[in-house]
């Protein structure tokens, strides 16, 4: 365990290299990041999202929806796993040099408001819900004790790090592929072949395929934002980056396609528009099977929702990184139980619009602005110098975020990932030629990381 001495934060087995960059020695191989990759983007939510597109799209658009929009997803996500899997440090500890050590600080506790207590507390009582719908009137499936249990071993991978995450994956991620083949041969059973179910129709009211891309995108942008908390511990730049994009890729599509098939195959009524995904799976007799599926594909995700959550709050804070995700998912834990959690999804909502146009200022400073006009390479540790804040950097997150929710084409997170990246380079050229500084003040990293 960690332990707090002279404002030092020791070194302990559950710090996992919160603010280091990741020892080479400590690296994993490519299909270790590719699977811990595939995982998290393994959810009952990607499950759902399968079978929403369904009912306004025929199968084999969903299907094209799937791989146009994880494809997107792992386009932009290999670059920001690139940098990740290069240096071997955190999304958060990336943006010191993008936004400045204070802006990195604004970073980390947006990422712990919203991935390691909203949506982590959302997900939880997600979860007690799906449980007591496939089990009525089972103990465990009562929604707060599902909500209990399910909270805690999400606490307890996130707890203990990427090794913890990485185990998880390895059971979890061979049981959901498992869950897509059977789902997809019920439901060409279901159809009568092959033809059939390709050629199915839309159960609901007809959506253009570029609306089913939009809802895939959607659904896992903020998890491509986030790369570098998996890639860090890839063994190279590349083989981090093309591991989790891969994997991601993969993972979306076998869920999404699941989920579609399990709607078509069981033709159970929805929820008003949401798909009644566990109905489905207990009519296309899955049994206890999708019992351990359910508690796998939402561990396998929320755990990392916290993970990254609390990566990014412990750039902020001098306490171990095992005390953060204890604090973070008890609060999270608290807002399911007492039913506040859907109160926060228009807050979280507005918060994640500016969440990928981060991804766009990383990417532009990385490759263009740090080595172009700033004329500085990345380094990390003790007394690299950062500036306390970069006000350009900013002004584009904002900035993009805001024109894409102004904009009535293309999708949202991308619309708003490629403004802020045009837009901060523009902005910094502009500013640069006229000797205006964007960059204000500095802050040289000590021993401890801060």
């Amino acid at each position: 365990m960690n332990e707090v001495k002279d404002g030092q934060v020791s070194k302990g087995q559950f710090e996992d290299y919160a603010i280091e960059q990741v020892p080479l020695e400590k690296r994993r191989s490519t299909l270790n990041v590719a699977i811990t990759s595939c995982a998290w983007i393994i959810s009952l939510s990607t499950i759902f999202t399968g079978g929403a597109l369904v009912s306004g799209l025929s199968f084999s658009n969903t299907v094209w929806a799937a791989v146009f929009g994880m494809l997107l997803l792992g386009i932009y996500g290999y670059f920001q796993g690139w940098m990740g899997g290069k240096y071997g440090v955190s999304t958060t500890m990336l943006t010191r040099h993008a936004f400045g050590r204070n802006g990195a600080n604004l970073f980390g506790v947006l990422l712990a408001i919203t991935m390691g207590i909203g949506w982590f507390g959302w997900q939880i009582s997600f979860f007690g819900i799906t449980i007591a719908e496939m089990f009525p009137g089972k103990w465990f499936a009562i929604p707060e004790v599902a909500m209990v249990w399910g909270g805690l071993l999400m606490m307890l991978t996130a707890f203990i790090g990427y090794r913890g995450l990485a185990t998880l994956s390895m059971i979890a991620v061979p049981l959901v592929v498992f869950l897509s083949i059977w789902g997809l041969l019920k439901a060409v059973n279901y159809a009568g072949s092959w033809e059939a179910l390709f050629t199915s129709e839309p159960t609901g009211d007809p959506m253009p395929l570029f609306a089913g891309i939009t809802i895939v995108v959607g659904n896992a942008a903020l998890g491509a934002v986030v790369f570098p908390d998996v890639t860090r511990y890839g063994k190279s730049a590349y083989r981090g980056a093309f591991g989790a994009s891969i994997g991601y890729f993969l993972g979306g599509v076998f869920c999404i396609i699941a989920g579609a098939a399990m709607a078509i195959a069981a033709q159970v009524p929805g929820l008003g528009s949401t798909p009644n995904i566990p109905a489905a799976m207990s009519k296309i007799g899955l049994g206890f099977l999708a019992f351990l599926i359910l508690v796998f594909a939402q561990w396998t995700t929320n755990d990392n929702n916290l993970y990254t959550g609390s990566l990014g709050m412990r750039n902020v804070i001098r306490l171990p990184k095992a005390f953060i995700v204890c604090i973070m998912g008890g609060l999270g834990l608290a807002i399911a139980l007492i039913g506040l959690q859907d109160y926060f999804v228009p807050f979280l909502n507005f918060l994640g619009t500016y969440v990928p146009p981060i991804a766009g200022v990383m990417i532009a400073d990385h490759w263009f602005v740090a080595p172009k006009i700033r004329k500085k390479a990345y380094q990390f540790g003790v007394n690299t110098v950062y500036a306390k804040w970069n006000i350009a950097a900013i002004a584009s997150v904002i900035l993009g975020g805001w024109i894409s929710t102004k904009l009535t084409f293309g999708i949202g997170a991308v619309n708003s990932t490629v403004l802020a990246f045009i837009g901060y380079i523009v902005l910094v050229f502009v500013l640069d030629k006229l000797n205006i500084a964007y960059e204000i003040g500095e802050k040289r990293e000590d021993e401890t990381g801060f």
